[in-house]
């Protein structure tokens, strides 16, 4: 097991895995629900800068 880690295929396996992830990561990138999960992160600080408006202003 030890000796594992000093070949050079150790290496190639951790490019590969590399590689795989680099391409799921640009799979996600072009999902369009990702837009829209985004969108609903900003959505409580509009309701907040909406809420401080009406208050600060009505």
């Amino acid at each position: 097991m030890s000796e594992d880690r000093f070949k050079l295929d150790a290496i190639d396996k951790q490019r590969a895995s590399i590689e795989r992830a680099k391409q799921q990561a640009q799979e996600q990138k072009h999902d369009p629900s990702t837009g829209r999960l985004m969108a609903l992160t900003n959505l409580p600080w509009l309701i907040a800068l909406l809420g401080f408006l009406w208050w600060k202003y009505h």
